[in-house]
């Protein structure tokens, strides 16, 4: 590498020790560098590149910085994504690329959601921009079982269920993707599995940035059949099909996960299509705005982030089925979108994703949308929409109208 000043995430300084540098030309030379915070100086690396060594207190990290997403000790293995444990130039360049390798302990095994580097299949690549949010890497005794096209990688601890079974869970909520996406729009990523409390599947969460990963708690309890009835599952892997997005517009990466997800499972047969529209019927009026809503972009809550976005891609989804005569409808915008490189490996920015998928169906739909809810409470009539699609709640039940106006187009939404 060649960089005079390297940098840790901060909160993860107090970890790192006895760095050191020397030329990779001539005879090793190992020069100590100098510390100023989490900021590291190199004078060895100041003339040309140089080779890095350093200590890297992990475990101890892990147990007291106890985040997920920074480093996090989870019984045996050691949760902790590459910008936690890497030395790295500042970001100033964010194109820069850094290429690492691990090699690991007897009995220890690594695993990451970054991309392999095209170049050294034993290493990976990520730029400097994606190191910052870069997908889960996980340290430990795993067991790892390649899954065509994500690796499986269980942490050990007591749990009811087996390996085959975890497996066939994650093989049908990859399934359920492909169902609605056509393919799984990203290539090589993780799901890890680890141990939990309780007998049912506890909580998912993915992170990506150059790659991507899915952490789910399975409970050391949880049986076959709360496999049956998770949907936390679908749901993460879903948030891997579309764009990173900046954080005012989180709802769109909550909103197309919370709306996509029952209506891909329904395509397998995992929901009946009544289920998969109880849950929207149900949950949709939480995402209403309120007194004092400022849209989508400037309204923060759950309702809103969850909910709201759901609306705005059910309000979507149907639009785009009546302009376009039922030849599209939201997931041929979604699959749009993939097919220009947009998954959640990326960063774009919103107007970028929304015209993208337009752009795949033909009609304006997600543009207009967005500028009518973005930056504005917006307004939907739910009871309204039930009627025209001919969805009836009643007693706690979902029956249909098939003679409502737009009968077809609900049929269409949970049809394969």
């Amino acid at each position: 590498m060649r960089a005079e000043t390297l940098e840790v995430e901060d909160g993860a300084e107090p970890y790192v020790s006895a760095v050191e540098a020397t030329p990779l030309t001539g005879l090793e030379r190992w020069s100590p560098a100098t510390r100023a915070g989490r900021t590291f100086v190199l004078a060895a690396c100041a003339a040309g590149p140089c080779r890095l060594r350093y200590r890297y207190a992990l475990r101890e990290a892990a147990r007291r910085i106890d985040e997920l997403e920074v480093a996090s000790e989870e019984r045996e293995v050691i949760v902790a994504p590459p910008s936690t444990w890497l030395l790295t130039p500042p970001r100033r360049d964010e194109a820069a690329r850094v290429r690492f390798r691990v090699e690991s302990a007897a009995g220890t095994t690594f695993v990451t959601g970054v991309y392999r580097s095209r170049e050294a299949p034993d290493a990976w690549d990520i730029t400097l921009a994606d190191l910052w949010s870069s997908p889960y890497s996980v340290f430990g005794p795993l067991r790892v079982t390649k899954m065509g096209n994500f690796e499986l990688a269980i942490a050990p601890g007591k749990m009811a269920l087996t390996d085959a079974q975890i497996a066939a869970w994650a093989k049908r909520a990859e399934a359920a993707v492909v169902a609605y996406y056509g393919t799984f729009p990203l290539k090589d990523w993780l799901l890890v599995v680890v141990p939990g409390r309780g007998r049912w599947i506890g909580e998912g969460k993915t992170l990506s940035g150059g790659g991507g990963a899915v952490f789910m708690r399975v409970g050391e309890a949880a049986t076959a059949i709360a496999l049956e009835r998770d949907w936390v599952l679908t749901h993460e892997m879903t948030h891997l099909t579309f764009p990173t997005v900046a954080r005012a517009h989180h709802w769109a990466e909550e909103g197309v996960a919370t709306y996509v997800e029952p209506f891909a499972r329904a395509r397998i047969g995992w929901l009946t299509a009544e289920e998969a529209w109880k849950g929207l019927v149900l949950g949709a009026p939480n995402g209403l705005p309120r007194a004092g809503d400022e849209g989508l972009d400037r309204t923060h809550t759950w309702g809103r982030t969850y909910w709201g976005g759901a609306i705005f891609f059910l309000s979507a989804d149907v639009e785009i089925r009546k302009r376009t005569h039922g030849r599209y409808g939201l997931e041929h915008a979604l699959r749009g979108i993939n097919a220009a490189g947009g998954t959640n490996a990326v960063r774009w920015p919103i107007a970028k994703a929304l015209a993208t998928g337009d752009e795949a169906v033909g009609v304006p739909v997600l543009t207009e949308l967005y500028a009518k809810m973005g930056s504005a409470p917006g307004t939907i009539d739910l009871p309204a929409l039930w009627r025209d699609l001919g969805v009836i709640h009643r007693d706690g039940k979902i029956t249909f109208d098939d003679t409502a106006p737009s009968a077809t187009i609900r049929r269409a939404i949970t049809t394969p």
